[in-house]
C-alpha cells in the first residue's frame, strides 16, 4: 500500500498502532515528523484521535474483533481516499 509515491497511506496505517498504545518509540519519532509536515495526514490523525476518545468513553460496550477490524477497514478506505 504505502510506496515512494505515495508515503502517507504507510503513515496512516501506522497511526493505528500509535493511537492504540502499541507503538515504539522510533514508530512514534517517525510519525511526528511526518505529521509535522503534512497537514492532511495530521487532519487525518486528529480524526482518529477524537474517535479513539469516543470509544474510549463508552469502556463497557463489547465490540468483537471482527468488528474492530471492518471498522479498521472503513476509515482506511476513506482515509486514503482523501
Amino acid at each position: 500500500m504505502g510506496t515512494k509515491k505515495d508515503p502517507c497511506t504507510k503513515i496512516v496505517q501506522k497511526m493505528y498502532l500509535m493511537l492504540e498504545g502499541g507503538e515504539s518509540g522510533s514508530l512514534c519519532a517517525t510519525l511526528r515528523i511526518h505529521l509535522e509536515g503534512c497537514t492532511s495526514c495530521a487532519e487525518q490523525y486528529r480524526v482518529l484521535e477524537d474517535i479513539v476518545s469516543l470509544c474510549k468513553r463508552f469502556p463497557d460496550e463489547e465490540v468483537s474483533e471482527d468488528q474492530k477490524q471492518k471498522i479498521k477497514e472503513k476509515l482506511l478506505k476513506s482515509l486514503s481516499a482523501t
